[in-house]
């Protein structure tokens, strides 16, 4: 996976380098990011799901197509996830563990069609596509609770070859998810870029029968031109 990591910002830099009207920048942010949990089968219990904070940060490149139309691909390293809800309260009385979060740690390859439109010396851009993601990480926090309080929790890695892999549940996470990707962003003059984009997995990301899980999340970034392709 690092081969191939390297492999595709070399790629990149390539590009770049072969064509002045090629762009590159680098860019980062904040992700609010959630997870889609249904049954596979009516007989499953499904947690509740809340939304967490997470971030990311990655290179972009803006090659023109025509007139205003750019493809843009792009490789980030986001983190995705959600807070677990307990399908039952902790009894009291008696110790017990819950699983209260899972953090998902993507190397994620969107690729958009962009289409720019000259704002005064600004650009105000909208673009949509797909996007394919590997998980190089994955982590499930433990809670442990003693008459129903919370005394100790702790973040435990995901192993991606058990079945299932999530403790005090039925997930059996995969490393692979596709999806799309739609965003809006503005690229100032002084090589700035601010921007929101909101992502929607198409894959289950759980392997088993018992779940359907999908990814879901909205980024604010902030980012910088290291060139300007055409100004």
């Amino acid at each position: 996976m690092k081969n191939f990591t390297m492999a595709v910002a070399t790629a990149c830099l390539t590009v770049t380098a072969a064509s002045a009207q090629v762009s590159l920048g680098v860019r980062g942010g904040y992700v609010n990011s959630n997870l889609s949990i249904t049954s596979g089968n009516s007989q499953t219990v499904v947690p509740g799901t809340e939304a967490v904070d997470n971030w990311n940060v990655g290179l972009v490149v803006n090659i023109p197509l025509a007139r205003n139309f750019y493809l843009q691909p792009l490789v980030n390293y986001e983190v995705k996830g959600a807070k677990l809800k307990p399908v039952t309260k902790p009894p009291a009385g008696a110790f017990s563990t819950a699983t209260t979060k899972v953090k998902l740690q993507y190397l994620t390859l969107p690729v958009n069609a962009v289409y720019k439109i000259p704002v005064g010396t600004s650009k105000l851009a909208f673009g949509v596509g797909p996007y394919v993601a590997y998980s190089l990480n994955a982590k499930y926090n433990l809670s442990v609770y003693d008459d129903g309080k919370l005394v100790q929790d702790s973040y435990q890695p995901v192993d991606f070859s058990k079945s299932p892999n999530v403790p005090n549940s039925n997930m059996q996470l995969g490393r692979w998810d596709v999806g799309g990707n739609a965003l809006i962003s503005l690229e100032m003059s002084n090589y700035i870029t601010v921007g929101a984009n909101y992502s929607l997995g198409f894959l289950d990301i759980d392997r088993s029968d018992d779940l359907k899980i999908k990814n879901q999340s909205f980024g604010i970034s902030i980012g910088v031109l290291l060139n300007r392709e055409d100004w």
